[in-house]
């Protein structure tokens, strides 16, 4: 099966594989060589794909999949491989979006607030999935 992970700057992905594993807003979902065809929005989270024995992460901010059975095709705004993660950013940005929680009471920021901090959680905790890894 076909897996291609697009952004606007970039393809992140472009390769066959055996599986491919991601939350979608209803859930997670696990996508096998002739499923059925499928499109549907993804959340903020850690997908994940099998190529061979080895299963590979990476962080992926949202977008849209869809699926004929033969291939995969992700278009999210932002997607990185757990070896592009910048922790320190993360960490950062983790910060930054809890003080902006606890600073603000309109609807509107306190969602862009929730939406940063969902997106450097992701970061982190690819991060630290990639490091235990490797240990």
């Amino acid at each position: 099966m076909e897996l291609k992970i697009v952004t606007p700057e970039r393809i992140v992905v472009e390769e066959s594989v055996e599986a491919v594993y991601c939350k979608t807003t209803d859930g997670m979902i696990g996508i096998l060589p002739h499923h059925v065809p499928l499109v549907t929005p993804l959340d903020v989270g850690v997908m994940s794909y099998v190529k061979g024995s080895q299963k590979l992460p990476l962080a992926v901010m949202g977008g849209l999949l869809s699926t004929d059975g033969k291939s995969v095709t992700v278009l999210s705004d932002a997607a990185e491989l757990s070896t592009e993660i910048d922790v320190i950013r993360a960490q950062q940005a983790k910060a930054r979006a809890e003080a902006e929680l606890h600073r603000h009471t309109d609807r509107v920021e306190m969602a862009h607030a929730q939406q940063a901090l969902a997106r450097a959680l992701v970061r982190l905790s690819l991060s630290e999935h990639s490091k235990a890894a490797h240990r």
